[in-house]
């Protein structure tokens, strides 16, 4: 008897050090992991450094506005010397993003520039929306929007927002410029 506890034990130990050794990291856990490695720059922006003309803003954009809280952004500057380094983060990164729980809301395919935009959460509230987007002769970035209770047709309503001007990336591009010079 005590020799098939240990059997069941040692299998149980096993099939836990098997599982630990296949699990990827997720996406918050890449963020931390790479926010000290030299090849990439991480900022960390609370929304309220957007520039926005709120008075030029309809309900659901100042809704879809006011639910964002922050912007994690992660980017990889490549050049000659990290060339391997890029193409494996990159790999990594859409691995992350194959995961089933990160639900597709958009697909970017313009030549060089890919991109995919993704979104954690359900079609009534959106915990995160995620932006990943490369180029073969810059980098790659990758953007964690969070907020409270956003919502994915909202999120449609303030990139459109964005691109009209009601919301001036003012502060932002400060803090972004340069990361691809």
């Amino acid at each position: 008897m005590k020799n098939i506890k240990n059997i069941i034990a040692f299998l149980f130990l096993a099939v836990s050090v098997a599982n630990c050794g296949d699990r990827k990291p997720s996406l918050q856990e890449y963020f931390v992991t790479k926010g000290e490695n030299p090849n990439f720059i991480s900022l960390d922006i609370p929304s309220s450094i957007l520039d926005v003309n709120k008075t030029s803003l309809d309900t659901k954009q100042k809704e879809a506005y006011q639910s964002v809280k922050k912007l994690n952004v992660l980017a990889f500057k490549l050049n000659d010397d990290n060339k391997a380094a890029y193409e494996a983060e990159k790999t990594t990164v859409q691995d992350i993003l194959k995961n089933e729980k990160y639900e597709d809301l958009m697909i970017v395919n313009s030549g060089k520039n890919k991109g995919v935009v993704k979104y954690l959460g359900d079609d009534d509230s959106i915990d995160e929306v995620i932006l990943f987007g490369s180029d073969d002769e810059h980098g790659f970035a990758l953007v964690r929007v969070l907020g409270n209770k956003m919502k994915p047709e909202n999120m449609v309503t303030l990139v459109e927002a964005v691109e009209k001007g009601a919301i001036g990336t003012g502060g932002l591009g400060k803090q972004l410029e340069g990361i691809f010079d």
